[in-house]
């Protein structure tokens, strides 16, 4: 099994140098993502940044590429998924994205007809959010929650 670890620059943003907490970052995701792969079922994980334009506005993407696409075993990947990034410490994003894929990882270019659809598990979780283009989208507050305040 090949890792698959995608962290574009803006990851690092708000200016931040190498000697200013970048290599934490990548620390975290690297292991985040090591995270993710002990998923019952996610044979690999991407894990990438965006941002609306400013510094303090950051989300975090996950992708999860599964063996299975049933709803039993969507919903419980994304829900852990999503419990593992709340984890996710080298900085606070104001939101996060899920996408699921069918493993193995697909040559580019996708085909996005074969992304799961997240409306399902979105009203299984019952966490709010919304899914647009088959990805779940969720604020750090519907996280909080319904996962408790960071310690």
């Amino acid at each position: 099994m090949g890792a698959a670890l995608i962290m574009p620059a803006s990851l690092g943003l708000s200016g931040c140098s190498q000697d200013d907490g970048a290599g934490d970052v990548k620390d975290a995701v690297s292991a985040l993502h090591a995270s993710l792969l002990t998923i019952d079922g996610v044979e690999e994980a991407e894990i990438s940044g965006s941002a609306d334009g400013a510094p303090d506005r950051r989300r975090i993407n996950i992708t999860l590429y599964l063996d299975h696409l049933s709803p039993q075993s969507v919903t419980p990947a994304v829900e852990q998924a999503l419990a593992q990034t709340w984890e996710f410490d080298a900085y606070i994003p104001v939101g996060y994205s899920v996408q699921v894929w069918p493993a193995p990882v697909p040559a580019p270019p996708r085909d996005a007809d074969t992304m799961v659809d997240l409306t399902t598990t979105q009203a299984e979780l019952g966490l709010g959010g919304y899914v647009y283009n088959r990805q779940l989208f969720i604020t750090a507050g519907e996280l909080e929650a319904r996962l408790g305040a960071r310690e």
